[in-house]
């Protein structure tokens, strides 16, 4: 499973919604609130084990599905393999 395919199942989780899509927006499409994009970060942080650092975590630049892949594989890329 690819990097694209593990966050939007992270994101169906949070959000509830049957389908997830990469342009979709987080707030508008997905009801996803502040709470929530806080769980999100610290999952991703988890599962993908890394450490996003202060200035990433601003919510207000992580604005659709593909914003947090974009994201995760800045971070993982070097340390995280994508599983087959």
């Amino acid at each position: 499973m690819n990097i694209l395919d593990q966050v939007t199942e992270m994101v169906k989780k949070l959000s509830g919604a049957e389908s997830v899509t990469p342009e979709l927006s987080l707030q508008n499409d997905l009801a996803i609130d502040s709470l929530n994009m806080v769980t999100l970060l610290l999952e991703l942080e988890d599962h993908f084990q890394i450490e996003l650092k202060e200035s990433d975590m601003n919510p207000f630049d992580l604005t659709t599905v593909a914003s947090v892949v974009e994201l995760v594989k800045r971070y993982a890329e070097d340390n995280y393999e994508e599983k087959s």
